[in-house]
């Protein structure tokens, strides 16, 4: 029944990707156009004080939202960023939905303190559709919080790759809800982590690394053979540097970001006495992100997970020079990523939108 109303009803042509970051909201529009997808709008403004944390401003966020909200479309596709959303990459016995449902609140409940039943809590299969039809022996979990014991299928030898996601159910009816006065539907709520593989990592044969550089924290993705093996929020982001000149500059933040955007990484004898300042500006506190950078892909090596490229998003990765240093600090090729999907005249590609343009692609790509 379900699919002969999927035959009978006008197949969706139209997505709305939102971003909200800690200081801007992007929103992305998608058509699919003569069967591409095609990019046909994208609009910015500032997010309101407080986002993804316990000062949120609710009504400036409506507003926000109001202001950079489609005519012509109200359903969108969103993330949650920040720490509110939980994400864990494990490997699990291959078993049946039901016995993973079970599997997945089990393990949860090892690294996320707050009780499940306040989490709305899902999982992904990462493995190839094939691996998970094999047939499998049953075995036996015991869970501590009601000390039972539960027979599930599954072989700890030949396991299955599973993204275990956790949100406040909390945080995800509130979203609903804002977006709902903004005159909006949210009909789901993706992960950053995805829209960067839809954009960058679908086609990716070699293992690549996929950093996208936000305010306040930044996203790491793996992919090799177009599967995600790692993916992990690094406390860092664009902000810092932002922060770091205001203060040694003697400027405010918006003119500190934008001193930021125009200065180059690496010192040119040619420049001026300013522009060579921001530079050693920059250079002072740039290893705070290559660090953590760093951590994380120290961390895959030891998991047979080396990445042979960096792809870079995020309105930081558009710092002059900022290729060529990460590429020195890790040597590896370091690329600002570019989509493959269709742009209408006049609108460009801006790294900043990377996160709300692979979100509106969730439905465009399926």
């Amino acid at each position: 029944m379900k699919k002969l109303f999927q035959k009978l009803l006008p197949k969706k042509n139209h997505f709305m990707g939102v971003d909200i970051g800690a200081y801007e909201i992007k929103a992305a529009e998608v058509k699919i156009i003569d069967g591409v997808p095609e990019v046909v709008a994208l609009r910015r403004c500032p997010a309101s004080p407080g986002v993804w944390t316990d000062e949120l401003d609710e009504e400036s966020l409506v507003l926000a939202l109001e202001e950079i909200a489609s005519p012509d479309l109200k359903e969108v596709i969103t993330c949650i960023g920040g720490e509110k959303l939980v994400s864990r990459l494990t490997r699990l016995p291959r078993m049946s939905d039901r016995e993973l449902e079970t599997a997945a609140r089990f393990e949860i409940e090892k690294f996320v303190p707050t009780p499940v039943d306040q989490l709305i809590i899902r999982y992904v299969r990462l493995d190839p559709e094939e691996e998970k039809e094999r047939p499998t022996p049953k075995i036996k979990i015991f869970i501590p919080r009601t000390g039972e014991t539960r027979e599930i299928s599954g072989s700890p030898e030949e396991g299955q790759n599973i993204l275990l996601l956790a949100a406040p159910a909390a945080t995800i009816y509130q979203y609903h809800s804002i977006f709902s006065r903004a005159g909006m539907v949210v009909t789901a709520i993706d992960l950053k982590a995805f829209a960067l593989w839809r954009l960058f990592g679908r086609t990716e044969e070699e293992c690549t690394a996929i950093l996208d550089i936000g305010s306040k924290t930044s996203h790491l993705v793996l992919v090799k053979d177009g599967l995600i093996k790692f993916n992990r929020l690094l406390p860092a982001g664009g902000e810092i540097l932002t922060g770091y000149i205001s203060e040694n500059l003697g400027v405010g933040p918006q003119e500190a970001r934008q001193m930021k955007e125009e200065a180059a990484v690496t010192l040119d004898d040619q420049g001026d006495f300013s522009a060579s300042r921001i530079s050693r500006v920059l250079q002072e506190v740039l290893p705070e992100i290559t660090r953590e950078l760093e951590r994380s892909l120290d961390y895959c090596v030891q998991e047979n997970i080396a990445a042979k490229k960096l792809v870079l998003s995020g309105g930081t990765s558009k710092l002059t020079g900022l290729t060529g240093y990460l590429e020195d600090a890790f040597d590896l090729p370091v690329v600002i990523g570019i989509p493959s999907v269709e742009f209408s005249e006049p609108l460009t590609y801006d790294p900043a939108y990377a996160v709300a343009i692979g979100l509106a692609l969730r439905e465009a790509c399926s």
